[in-house]
């Protein structure tokens, strides 16, 4: 009985307080900078963001955040270039990676349906894809290639397409592989990012497990022109994202 009214209340601070931080930090300085360029907004509004997305894990969810950054140090300035690829687990996936680097992902349609959220997110540069639809992904591949090739700007995107239920990140033959393809054509560099350990805090039903680890590694950049062909570099990204999974699991478990 104890345990549940705990639940209940956890579950009440993260829906009263992360809603609060986010409407009363992120909106405003989002909001105004929306007819600019994207490079301008994210330079603007990603210190507010960085530090809801790092209110949300750590405050939000309590959870134990572990994280290493192995990007080469002209990565890690600003403007971010490069093409950022990461396995997914949970909701919880977009505040990992923002609490690490400001890179505006990929996200399907159905976001900017949430209230807020979804035009935000829209505002500080993510890109909108409809998942069902052709026309729409190839829009999206487009505006993709023109911010990583044309823009030397970078893109973020998980190639599992939704999130693993089980937690457990998808083998190469289950992947989305063109963006990765595109980036070897055009000799752009990718980041591969591994996450651990959201998929035990924030459960199916919406349930959040408070106390729990969790853990991201930003890997040093893979560069196209170490491999032979599009197929070799993007299975070694992939690979890469693997690698890094399995010794946080290792790591955090212990």
């Amino acid at each position: 009985m104890g345990r549940r009214i705990l639940s209940y209340l956890n579950l009440f601070w993260a829906f009263t307080t992360i809603p609060l931080v986010f409407f009363v930090l992120v909106t405003p300085p989002t909001l105004l900078v929306i007819p600019f360029p994207v490079s301008i907004r994210l330079r603007v509004v990603g210190p507010f963001w960085r530090f809801f997305a790092n209110y949300t894990i750590k405050f939000g969810c309590w959870a134990k955040l572990y994280v290493e950054d192995h990007r080469q140090p002209e990565l890690r300035t600003y403007p971010p270039t490069g093409l950022y690829i990461a396995n997914h687990q949970s909701f919880l996936d977009i505040p990992m990676t923002l609490s690490q680097f400001q890179v505006p992902p990929i996200m399907k349609k159905e976001v900017l349906y949430i209230p807020l959220l979804g035009i935000l997110g829209w505002a500080a540069g993510s890109l909108v894809v409809s998942r069902g639809k052709r026309d729409s992904r190839k829009k999206v591949f487009v505006k993709a290639r023109d911010r990583l090739v044309k823009d030397k700007f970078a893109v973020q995107y998980y190639p599992e397409g939704t999130r693993s239920k089980a937690g457990i990140p998808r083998q190469y033959s289950g992947l989305k592989v063109t963006l990765l393809q595109l980036a070897w054509e055009e000799k752009v560099p990718v980041i591969p990012v591994s996450i651990y350990g959201t998929h035990d805090v924030i459960s199916n039903s919406g349930v959040i497990n408070v106390g729990k680890k969790v853990g991201i590694i930003s890997h040093a950049a893979m560069l196209p022109a170490d491999y032979k062909d599009a197929n070799s570099f993007a299975r070694a990204c992939w690979d890469q994202v693997l690698k890094g999974h399995s010794q946080l699991k290792a790591s955090l478990e212990n």
